[in-house]
């Protein structure tokens, strides 16, 4: 395992050697969303102990992120969820950065930030892994033992003069199709992080600077676990690595527990697992105001809702409206049966891009049975009690904003409003590609999109206007 630096960031890159060559409901609303009819039934209820916290005894392992999609009216995936919108610190191992992709691979979701903390009486070892059947383990820390699909190093193949990604980069000089096909799809991730040192409750340790500042990473720490450590597998500086949880996102293409599907003013969710979908929000924020709509009982199984989007008209301060909203997630993510010093942490984590970036989206709380699907973890010895949350983020583009894409797509054929359309995409930073996207695909995909469709496939989106 060779360890390679790319910038600020660092990713250990095994040898591909041997490889190329070889190869209805009640419905809770805030600032102006009218109730709907129905019940539900089946889902995690509010927790009434919102001061829930590690009982002090046993071993305990606990888990949280965000699955984020992009959909049309119809309900229809759209691929480009590869750009990111919040950067990680540059201690954060990141097989993206492993070397310049002319042309990125589009998937359908970004998982984002699962932080898994351990809880434990006393100090032990576990080892550690997670797999993603569907996608790609993009960026993890601490360090890990090994990891899969493998990153190629220069010279690893013929024409490869600089660090690659065989699965992320679609340009990878593969020997023929049989490799490309058994090496090159996105799926089958794996991150093994080997033993990893459970410390003793409230041990002091170091911690890498991940100023607030500049990055929400710091948001996560503010939480009550073991701090862990990996020493056993090489790392960046060659010294122990520490902190309060693992880290690890992932891209994928994988089919979310619910349909969501727009009309002119109303969302449908329709539950297609068999399991219950956990408190369901409807949001819409505004440039100065938001509004939002909780069914706090969920989605019973096979169950579909109809739900009017938040009125604007009647919308509260952004100020007000984000304090409210992230109250009402935090008292769903007990519920869920989170601590609640780590519901805090992943609203606060999440608070900037999913209040306060203009938009309708729809937040759900997948059932614990299809994200121990989606990302099977592995702890050894095995955990008194495990719990896991995840949180699916969906970004509906309108029958109004699918007007307004399209207009603005069909000004790309137009030299003299060129400019225009292109500002009007790169406008939506990070999700600029789905939604040229939809639009192309609403214009039966004309070729003259094509060369904006590639440039924006390939930028650069941190930091994004609007997020």
């Amino acid at each position: 395992m060779t360890l390679r630096s790319f910038g600020s960031r660092v990713v250990l890159l095994p040898l591909v050697l041997a490889l190329v060559p070889a190869c209805a409901v009640e419905v809770v609303s805030s600032g102006g969303a009218a109730p709907a009819e129905g019940s539900s039934s089946g889902a995690p209820q509010p927790s009434t102990e919102p001061s829930a916290a590690y009982p002090g005894h046993g071993f305990v392992v606990h888990e949280w992120g965000t699955d984020t999609v992009v959909v049309g009216s119809d309900g229809s995936l759209q691929r480009g969820l590869h750009h990111e919108e919040e950067d990680l610190p540059s201690f954060v191992y990141d097989r993206i950065r492993a070397g310049t992709l002319p042309e990125a691979t589009s998937v359908h979701v970004k998982m984002e930030t699962p932080v898994t903390y351990f809880y434990s009486d006393k100090p032990m070892q576990a080892r550690v892994q997670v797999a993603f059947p569907s996608g790609v383990l993009t960026q993890w820390y601490p360090a890990v033992a090994s990891f899969y699909p493998w990153v190629a190093k220069a010279n690893a193949a013929p024409n490869l003069l600089a660090d690659a990604d065989p699965v992320l980069d679609p340009s990878f000089p593969w020997s023929g199709p049989t490799c490309q096909e058994k090496y090159g799809i996105v799926g089958q991730g794996l991150l093994d992080w080997g033993e990893v040192e459970i410390l003793p409750r409230g041990a002091d340790v170091e911690l890498p600077e991940a100023s607030l500042d500049a990055f929400t990473w710091s948001h996560a720490r503010a939480v009550d676990a073991n701090a862990v450590r990996v020493t056993a597998v090489p790392t960046a500086s060659g010294a122990p690595e520490a902190e309060r949880f693992l880290f690890y996102r992932g891209l994928g293409n994988l089919t979310p527990p619910a349909r969501v599907t727009a009309a002119a003013s109303t969302v449908r969710v329709e539950n297609t697992l068999p399991d219950a979908l956990g408190a369901l929000f409807v949001v819409n924020v505004g440039e100065a105001g938001g509004a939002f709509s909780v069914v706090p009982a969920g989605v019973s199984p096979g169950q579909t809702v109809d739900l009017e989007a938040p009125a604007l008209a009647a919308a509260k301060t952004l100020d007000v409206f984000v304090e409210d909203l992230g109250a009402s997630i935090t008292t769903a993510l007990d519920g869920a049966g989170l601590y609640h010093d780590e519901s805090l942490a992943m609203v606060a984590t999440w608070k900037r891009q999913w209040f306060r970036t203009p938009g309708l989206r729809v937040f759900y709380l997948a059932p614990q049975t299809w994200t121990d699907a989606t990302l099977p973890l592995t702890v050894d010895p095995a955990p008194d009690h495990v719990t896991r949350v995840m949180m699916i983020r969906v970004e509906v583009i309108t029958p109004d904003l699918e007007e307004g894409d399209v207009a603005a797509a069909k000004g790309l054929a137009d030299p003299a409003t060129e400019a225009a359309a292109k500002a009007h995409f790169l406008g939506l930073g990070r999700f600029a590609e789905p939604r040229l996207r939809r639009a192309l695909g609403l214009l039966a995909e004309p070729s003259w999109g094509e060369p904006f469709l590639t440039a924006v496939t390939s930028a650069e989106t941190r930091a994004a206007v609007g997020e």
